[in-house]
């Protein structure tokens, strides 16, 4: 029995090119590439770039045109229309009272010994009486480096006292020393549970405690130095008897 390849090649061609399958392979083949070329191309890190440093140059145009704090109200309102049309109300409502407190509620200057108040006010609402009763005090770390700034840190327990690891919900910044203004300072560097605050915000999830740090970050709000070291801090818990 011979059999004949070529033949049986060419007739089954003829049959895909007739009903229309070689065209429809052909086409979505195309269209693959097509589409696969436009997702590269916005993927690559010239094209973002661009794109972001275009961005970047209008938004600082028109923030020195209108000034700060309006910038941050046009900021706002624009959340809050997008929000209201597509999240639900209670959703909508949390987002916008957070992002006013982050860039509506400026303040003239805020003492350090505040900050640390704040900050024992919030974990003593979020902390269960269990948890207080056994760890009986908050971490705190209050430390001078190199005469210009101090490291502090702030979680609800430390994990490690060796090696200084601490919790997911470890809070770290820096407070720099003004130059020209002895005992008084701003928030550099500041992380919220791993995450840089002038890089990202999470807004859906930020604490009160949280959305005043983040305020005083990117108002570059003066903080007023009362505090010498961590004995100046109470870390203690309050607790029910």
């Amino acid at each position: 029995m011979n059999i004949n390849i070529q033949e049986i090649v060419d007739q089954k061609i003829a049959e895909m090119d007739e009903s229309g399958t070689i065209t429809k392979m052909v086409g979505e083949m195309i269209e693959k590439a097509i589409l696969k070329t436009v997702t590269d191309t916005f993927e690559s890190y010239h094209l973002q770039r661009t794109l972001q440093d275009k961005l970047e140059k209008e938004v600082s145009e028109v923030a020195a045109n209108i000034g700060f704090t309006a910038y941050n109200s046009f900021i706002a309102q624009k959340l809050k229309e997008v929000t209201e049309g597509e999240i639900r109300a209670d959703i909508t409502d949390k987002i916008q009272k957070t992002m006013d407190a982050i860039l509506i509620a400026k303040r003239e200057s805020v003492k350090l010994s505040e900050i640390f108040e704040k900050y024992r006010d919030w974990l003593n609402e979020s902390v269960d009486e269990s948890d207080k009763h056994e760890r009986k005090r908050f971490h705190v770390k209050f430390e001078e480096s190199d005469r210009r700034w101090y490291d502090i840190e702030l979680a609800k327990e430390r994990v490690n006292d060796y090696h200084s690891s601490l919790s997911s919900d470890v809070i770290k910044f820096t407070l720099h020393k003004t130059f020209g203004k002895p005992g008084w300072g701003w928030i550099g560097s500041t992380f919220i549970d791993e995450w840089e605050v002038k890089k990202r915000w999470k807004v859906g999830s930020m604490s009160e405690f949280e959305c005043l740090l983040v305020n005083l970050v990117y108002n570059e709000t003066p903080i007023e130095i009362d505090i010498e070291s961590e004995n100046d801090i109470d870390n203690s818990y309050d607790v029910d008897c």
